[in-house]
């Protein structure tokens, strides 16, 4: 019977719609209203790169609050969609989704996400840049390519310890003991020259150690006598709510060269509640994060800013109740304050015969109104991807944002920028504790999602 029901709830939700008021434009200078009574609520420019390896096809929807279709259409590039209806007519805030497909050697992604509370006249870019057409090959030991052999030694009472190049973080293994560590030949590209070790200490502030001008096949060795102390150390306030945070830090030295001090280094004693910088730093980026398994949730606090002071962290709450996790009669209760925020249903298929995982999902995004009514897909939709099965997806987790988001359409910009040009964003997101967790571990899982989320405005 509850599958019956189900049946019947997706027959629904599943609809054949119109693109009535749709006008696509390849040059986007054109005239584009030859009728006097119409007016444009919605606009979408995709450049010419859009389209590519990093998104292979899309497509976009659009519902009004009642989760009925007014347009829809598959998106190519290098074309402006102006979405009409008649003058009177027009809805004051729709939803609009944008569904992403991408298939790679090793995945395939199924990424639809719904904007709940889009108000007319908004417009959309969705740009991609040259770059994105081809992925950059894996690094590989060639003619462009040096080794460095590096061993760092007595470093009693060290947590972690970071490399950064001029050219980017490094992806390292190693053998280690109580105080030392031995790296396996380091591979570089030619260019990065340059490296800073930052050495994390559970009980001390952290030190470094500056390489310049490697060659190909150096062996380095550094004793922890001959590790520096930073030129200051910045003053992290944590709240005191029993949780173990990790830090997170990087920032330009020149125009040419940025350098990373930390990746996530755990924050175990008063003396590590720092960010260690050196004096002509600038441009930083910085995260402050925990993750409380036991209560389901994660916190996030990111700052990109010109110059960096003492941060603090305020306290917040973690009340969150899921009443209804179903896509179709989503409710829960919160009292987070928030100006973003997202659910989402996901669901992943292995393939061990392929070595290849499907990953589809679903999100629904808003400001600080609620999501309206789940909007209907359009049949065309479901018959160029029929491997997207709704009936599959389980609930994942709920966040809330506030700051600067790639959601920032929904807001002014003076909400998430000072005068300064300091932009933040913090979030609080809450889990499914029934939810496959083993989703998590996949190799290059996250940075996959953050790429196809990211690669649109």
């Amino acid at each position: 019977m509850k599958k019956l029901l189900f049946l019947v709830l997706l027959t629904i939700t599943i609809s054949c719609s119109k693109d009535d008021g749709l006008v696509t434009n390849s040059d986007i200078n054109n005239e584009t209203d030859p009728i006097n009574d119409s007016i444009t609520y919605f606009t979408l420019k995709v450049n010419e790169f859009y389209i590519g390896e990093i998104v292979n096809s899309g497509y976009l929807i659009i519902n009004d609050n009642e989760g009925d279709i007014l347009a829809h259409t598959k998106i190519e590039n290098d074309k402006e969609y102006i979405f009409k209806a008649k003058k009177g007519e027009e809805k004051e805030s729709f939803t609009v989704s944008r569904f992403i497909y991408r298939d790679r050697k090793s995945s395939q992604v199924n990424f639809l996400s719904s904007f709940f509370n889009i108000k007319k006249g908004t417009i959309w870019n969705f740009e991609g840049s040259e770059t994105n057409r081809s992925i950059a090959n894996t690094k590989v030991i060639g003619k462009d390519t040096k080794i460095l052999n590096l061993k760092i030694q007595n470093i009693d009472g060290y947590s972690t310890v970071g490399i950064s190049s001029n050219n980017g973080s490094l992806s390292t293994s190693s053998s280690f003991t109580s105080n030392s560590i031995d790296y396996d030949p380091i591979v570089l590209q030619n260019k990065q020259n340059k490296f800073l070790i930052t050495v994390h200490f559970e009980l001390e502030k952290s030190k470094y150690f500056f390489i310049d001008n490697v060659q190909d096949q150096q062996e380095i060795i550094i004793d922890g006598s001959e590790l520096k102390e930073f030129d200051s150390y910045i003053p992290i306030n944590l709240p005191n709510d029993g949780n173990i945070y990790s830090k997170n830090l990087s920032a330009n030295l020149t125009p040419e060269e940025r350098f990373s001090t930390t990746w996530f280094s755990r924050i175990e004693s008063e003396a590590t509640s720092n960010f260690g910088v050196f004096e002509n730093f600038y441009d930083f980026f910085i995260d402050v994060y925990t993750s409380n398994d036991a209560e389901n949730y994660r916190y996030s606090y990111i700052q990109e800013s010109p110059t960096l002071e003492s941060l603090t962290i305020q306290p917040y709450s973690t009340d969150f109740k899921l009443i209804n996790s179903s896509l179709m009669a989503f409710e829960f209760t919160s009292n987070q304050k928030h100006n973003t925020k997202s659910s989402r249903w996901s669901n992943r298929i292995d393939n061990f015969v392929d070595n290849k995982f499907r990953y589809d999902s679903w999100s629904f995004r808003s400001n600080e109104l609620p999501y309206q009514t789940m909007p209907k897909l359009p049949k065309e939709l479901l018959d160029l991807y029929p491997h997207f099965k709704l009936e599959d997806l389980v609930y994942e987790e709920t966040s809330f944002s506030n700051g600067s988001t790639y959601e920032s359409f929904f807001m002014s910009q003076n909400s998430i920028e000072d005068n300064n040009n300091t932009k933040f964003t913090e979030s609080l997101t809450f889990k499914n504790p029934d939810y496959n967790k083993s989703l998590k571990n996949s190799e290059g899982f996250e940075e996959m999602i953050k790429e196809l989320q990211n690669h649109h405005y």
